[in-house]
């Protein structure tokens, strides 16, 4: 069996340049199966998707959807009829086979593997994205990436919104191997890219939801605080231990909200519940005894109140509590062990 064959090509297309007949004529005459979908086109465009009935298998949209919905409708085919290919490739530019023959390859190799071929993007999401995920790339959108089948039900639970850059967010926070090519290309895609303000509010909603969980937790932890700091008076005469009590109680009741959030909707971690539970814990224990330390020094050396104290101190550990929840307690270190 030509190995070509076992894999995929999947096409988002919408109002495309006519260059892409010939290019469906020559996957298909290297032996490659492609699913093209055709993502709502304009009218005009019609006669050109006729020119490749023979060539591909069209899925067409009457209205346009968004490129991601085009993806994952694609995906969804797949996994319903082509169950016995190796790999899927999405391609949303015209790239030279010897380019896709080398993925097939990588992908045939090492079924673990996600590919993502990338130009060399702009800085600004990059660094955003280096800053947010703790791992970095020359881009973050793709116009070409593949990976196994043994992905494909991970992939079709991607948000369609820049589906590209979910899926590399994912891949990363799933601890997957991911391998970077870069290539350029100055072609016009099949579809429309990927605006970068739609980008940039994807990579920031992981760092927006853990602020919300964040807020959340804080508001419970605060409120909590001041009222045990004023009723803690009534038994106790030492600062130090109200102070320190009241600041556990608080944050044993928050953290289990934070906890819960955190792990369903920020990170949405699949990895062991008693691995990540211990490591939020231990966390947890280091971030109130700072945080204890932050209020007693500020309110004894009269630098601040202990009430203001408390959520300045919680707003300085922030970041430190968001880098190590990222790269520590809900980095999923068991991804590739549960593959089939």
């Amino acid at each position: 069996m030509n190995m070509n064959s076992e894999m995929v090509i999947l096409m988002p297309v919408y109002n495309p340049n006519e260059r892409i007949v010939n290019y469906v004529k020559k996957l298909k005459e290297n032996n490659y199966q492609v699913v093209l979908i055709n993502d709502g086109s304009k009218s005009e465009y019609h006669s050109l998707f006729e020119k490749m009935v023979h060539d591909c298998k069209i899925i067409s949209h009457p209205f346009f959807k968004g490129k991601g919905y085009a993806i994952k409708k694609g995906i969804h085919y797949i996994k319903e009829h082509l169950q016995d290919k190796k790999g899927i490739i999405i391609l949303e530019n015209e790239y030279d086979l010897i380019h896709i023959n080398h993925i097939r390859t990588l992908i045939n190799k090492n079924s673990q593997k996600m590919c993502v071929v990338h130009h060399k993007g702009k800085k600004i999401l990059t660094k955003l994205f280096s800053m947010i995920y703790n791992k970095e790339f020359i881009d973050v959108d793709s116009e070409l990436f593949a990976f196994s089948m043994n992905y494909i039900d991970q992939m079709m639970t991607v948000d369609e919104n820049c589906y590209e850059v979910q899926s590399l967010i994912q891949s990363v926070q799933n601890n997957q191997d991911v391998e970077e090519i870069q290539l350029e290309n100055k072609q016009q895609p099949f579809h429309l890219k990927n605006k970068t303000i739609q980008i940039m509010y994807v990579i920031f909603l992981h760092l927006i939801r853990f602020i919300s969980s964040s807020i959340i937790s804080s508001v419970i932890d605060v409120l909590l605080a001041w009222i045990l700091l004023d009723v803690l008076k009534l038994w106790m005469t030492s600062d130090f231990w109200r102070i320190a009590l009241s600041s556990l109680i608080a944050r044993i009741l928050s953290t289990i909200v934070n906890y819960v959030i955190n792990k369903k909707y920020v990170f949405k971690g699949k990895n062991n519940s008693k691995q990540t539970a211990k490591r939020f814990l231990i966390l947890t224990i280091v971030i109130t005894i700072l945080s204890t330390l932050f209020v007693y020094v500020a309110s004894s050396l009269h630098i601040m109140s202990e009430k203001l104290a408390k959520p300045i101190g919680d707003l300085l550990l922030f970041l430190l509590s968001y880098s190590a929840q990222t790269k520590w307690v809900f980095k999923n270190n068991e991804s590739k062990n549960h593959l089939k």
